[in-house]
């Protein structure tokens, strides 16, 4: 009864050993996986900032070239306007 009793505490000093073992790889595959999340998220980060400056300098662009071109077309009503006050007037010579 007492060998037995031995053999079991060995195998359990055993299955502890192996799972400390255990425990520390899976550690440690954990730490290098918080590594690479942490390289993935700065990466993001600052891809997120390029995209978001990419944004602001599209919209300042869309922004100008809608003044621009509302600018453009109300200078062709203008000349349209007087375009026909020539042809009308019958000054087009």
């Amino acid at each position: 009864m007492i060998y037995i009793l031995v053999i079991l505490i060995i195998l359990m000093l055993f299955i502890i050993i192996y799972l400390f073992i255990s425990n520390s790889s899976i550690k440690d595959e954990h730490a290098k996986n918080m590594e690479k999340l942490q390289l993935i998220i700065s990466s993001l980060h600052s891809k997120q900032q390029s995209l978001n400056n990419q944004v602001v300098i599209s919209d300042d662009y869309k922004s100008n070239y809608s003044k621009d071109m509302k600018a453009l077309g109300d200078e062709v009503v203008e000349l349209q306007k007087v375009f026909i006050d020539i042809i009308s007037n019958g000054n087009y010579n």
